[in-house]
């Protein structure tokens, strides 16, 4: 046990995720909604493995994706690695952007607790053998021209990802520059913009935007690649959080992805919510670095459940599982 948390996952995220090696100074960036016993154990992990903990403290963000101050930016670069804590996810910053491009390893974990370092959970998972799998989905999305996402739901959405790549977030940051987000294992594309359409209904959560998950389902319509009305109560979540952003550009549809760890849940925990295998998320805003054109301020996820991928018009990915041509 390292400070209350299983050892076996607390040596799965810093071995087997990060590969921290002996001396590296790695930053645990945390704010005041960090859980206090996630990074302490974490820091006791490392220290254990004679590597340097840097504890990073950060203003505490409203909106996903906020720019740190610029003292964070500088501890980035001055660690080898790092570990984003913080209550809301930041990962798609221009100061994570400019480590990650400097060489720094980055594990993006906003909002885990210590129950997600359960064992049977989503951080006690073979990463490494899930990587092939995760690799070939992202291949799947790479050579499709068309696809469509459905749900029992009632989500039917469907566009083009022509000419796009296939993403693929194996939870497994070793090398120079690697960015992942365990326990988030994924594979999905960015849509090409203004040539989505349908609806997709969220019956699972909407990502840093309140407490989760839904209650009941909500209804986003989607028309020519954005955004354009909302149906259920809860979709308000998502709708003051883009009005909070204050930029038109938050309505572009940005991604659309599938999760696939076979430990994940659809819980109040964000990253296990979208990682859990079967499921999908689209988001909106930023689409960057999902391989998309639009450069919003923020990136919003929003999760359903069971998930059916057609690629070219084909079922390819159901359940989690890449299907034959």
């Amino acid at each position: 046990m390292s400070d209350a948390l299983p050892e076996q996952t607390v040596a799965r995220v810093l071995e087997t995720c990060l590969g921290v090696r002996t001396d590296e100074r790695v930053a645990l960036l945390y704010d005041g909604g960090t859980d206090a016993l996630v990074l302490h154990a974490l820091a006791a992990g490392l220290e254990a493995r004679r590597a340097v903990p840097v504890l990073v403290p950060v203003p505490q963000a409203v909106v996903p994706g906020t720019e740190p101050p610029a003292d964070v930016a500088q501890a980035l670069l001055a660690a080898d690695a790092a570990i984003e804590l913080t209550s809301v996810f930041i990962g798609s910053s221009r100061a994570r952007q400019e480590a990650t491009a400097q060489g720094r390893r980055y594990l993006a974990m906003p909002a885990v607790v210590a129950d997600t370092f359960r064992l049977g959970g989503p951080y006690d998972v073979d990463f490494d053998a899930l990587v092939p799998v995760t690799q070939r989905l992202a291949a799947a999305w790479e050579a499709a021209g068309e696809y469509r996402i459905v749900s029992p739901g009632g989500t039917d959405l469907r566009g083009s990802v022509q000419g796009r790549r296939g993403r693929a977030l194996t939870g497994v940051a070793r090398n120079p520059g690697d960015y992942m987000a365990p326990p988030d294992i994924e594979s999905g594309t960015a849509p090409v913009e203004g040539s989505s359409n349908g609806v997709v209904v969220i019956d699972g959560d909407f990502l840093f935007m309140g407490q989760g998950p839904v209650r009941e389902p909500v209804a986003l319509h989607v028309r020519d690649g954005a955004l354009v009305a909302v149906e259920g109560p809860e979709g308000a979540r998502l709708e003051e959080m883009i009005a909070r952003v204050g930029d038109p550009r938050m309505t572009n549809l940005a991604e659309v992805s599938v999760g696939l760890n076979p430990q994940g849940s659809v819980c109040g925990v964000p990253m296990e919510t979208e990682a859990t295998k079967g499921s999908a998320h689209v988001a909106f805003g930023n689409s960057i670095a999902y391989g998309g054109t639009v450069d919003a301020p923020a990136h919003l996820d929003c999760v359903m459940r069971d998930a059916t991928v057609l690629l070219d018009g084909v079922p390819r990915i159901v359940g989690g599982d890449l299907l034959p041509d």
